[in-house]
């Protein structure tokens, strides 16, 4: 009986063993891990769109596949074609290639795989035609609501292409012109990114590097150059702390001051001044921050710029009053009206999320910076006096009154002493 057990799960072992493919397939699209899709579910969900196999076939993204035919026919109608044949023989061609960039079995036949490519690809480039031609056709992708929200879809981490798909059927648009494509791929989120870069140039190796839209622009949203060159130079050993939240960086004489430069990620400290550029906190942005640091957490890339920045900020913010402290420094700018929502949001951005090594760190020497002016002893004094005195307003002007009270008592004191002859 014992024979006949260890016969079968070996026999069993074995057909496993035979099914795995002999060449290493590195995946490049995911799924979020389930640690950090419980967080927020709601953050990786397509709200309308469903771009690639993973979120196919959902009945609330049903009514889009409809605009994705009718894009394709304008794409047709446009390049005097009256068949697809011409793209679904282009992409017949990289199906597999495409499918095995999904790190999850696919039930989904081959056919069905390639026209989804095909349906999913066109549909990415013909509303880029038309949004830069100034001539969307289809009335609605004009209201604002369902515009936004394909935008807010096409970057999802997990409701992607391979970007090989996008790059090849750009050249059968305009076969010396993919890269302007490419700069108006990235021009439809440059407002929702500030200091993300448009004037980019691909060619047929460098694109290679580009997985898909969502690392694309995660690849062209930088820091500025002045600010990469400061953190280059700094010394990386690793021995920093955390900062403190902004409230108590206040008290101990730190100033908070709107950043002037272009990009989110541009955090300098000053004779005391802490500059953050400014952030509009919408309802998307949660969902926004969250799949671009997932995007990170799959490169073996350091620094990891926006987790870093994800987490220097929550050091921030641990309450309602940092966040309207920095709002009123201009730094947030709350659209969503709640501060303790924004605080609770900056919050949970980092939860089972993997930062820089600590030596890389990018806002490493700002944070040193920082905590030295917070520990100097003369600031911390004058921190704990205007904690425990200065509290608030009253606190202040009693201090005032009483500083008056003396200063009278003192003058009469002396003339009481030296009266004046």
């Amino acid at each position: 009986m014992a024979d006949e057990i260890r016969a079968r799960v070996c026999t069993r072992i074995d057909e496993k063993l035979q099914a795995l493919s002999s060449t290493f397939v590195e995946h490049t699209i995911f799924r979020v891990p389930r640690q950090l899709y419980e967080v927020n579910e709601k953050a990786y969900e397509p709200e309308i769109i469903s771009i690639g196999p993973y979120h196919r076939g959902k009945s609330h993204l049903k009514m889009m596949e409809v605009h994705k035919v009718r894009f394709l026919r304008m794409l047709l109608c446009r390049t005097s074609e009256h068949t697809a044949d011409l793209y679904v023989a282009a992409l017949r061609g990289v199906v597999e290639k495409a499918c095995n960039c999904y790190s999850e079995s696919l039930s989904i036949s081959t056919e069905d795989f390639l026209e989804m490519l095909v349906l999913d690809g066109c549909f990415i480039v013909e509303l880029i035609h038309q949004i830069f031609d100034g001539n969307m056709d289809e009335y609605i992708f004009r209201l604002d609501l369902i515009f936004s929200s394909v935008l807010h879809d096409l970057i999802l981490f997990e409701n992607q292409l391979p970007f090989f798909v996008l790059w090849e059927l750009f050249g059968m648009m305009r076969e010396n012109e993919r890269n302007l494509y490419v700069q108006c791929l990235l021009l439809l989120f440059h407002g929702k990114m500030p200091g993300l870069r448009v004037d980019v140039a691909y060619d047929n190796t460098s694109i290679r590097s580009v997985k898909h839209l969502l690392d694309l622009v995660h690849g062209n949203w930088l820091p500025s150059r002045e600010v990469m060159e400061d953190y280059s130079r700094a010394p990386k050993d690793g021995n920093w702390s955390f900062i403190r939240s902004a409230t108590e960086l206040k008290e101990a004489g730190i100033r908070f001051k709107k950043g002037e430069g272009n990009s989110l990620f541009d955090i300098r400290f000053r004779n005391g001044v802490l500059e953050i550029p400014t952030m509009k906190i919408l309802d998307t942005v949660e969902s926004l921050y969250r799949n671009v640091i997932i995007c990170e957490q799959f490169e073996n890339k350091s620094p990891r710029y926006f987790t870093d920045f994800a987490k220097f900020i929550d050091c921030l913010i641990n309450s309602g009053k940092d966040v309207e402290l920095l709002c009123h420094c201009g730094i947030l700018d709350n659209w969503l009206g709640d501060d303790e929502a924004v605080a609770t949001m900056f919050n949970r951005l980092g939860d089972h999320v993997n930062l820089s090594p600590k030596e890389d760190f990018f806002y490493a020497r700002i944070c040193n910076d920082v905590n030295e002016h917070y520990n100097a002893p003369w600031n911390k004094r004058m921190g704990s006096l205007r904690h425990n005195y200065f509290n608030t307003p009253w606190a202040f002007i009693s201090f005032l009154a009483a500083a008056f009270l003396l200063l009278l008592t003192l003058l009469q004191t002396t003339f009481t002493i030296f009266p004046r002859k």
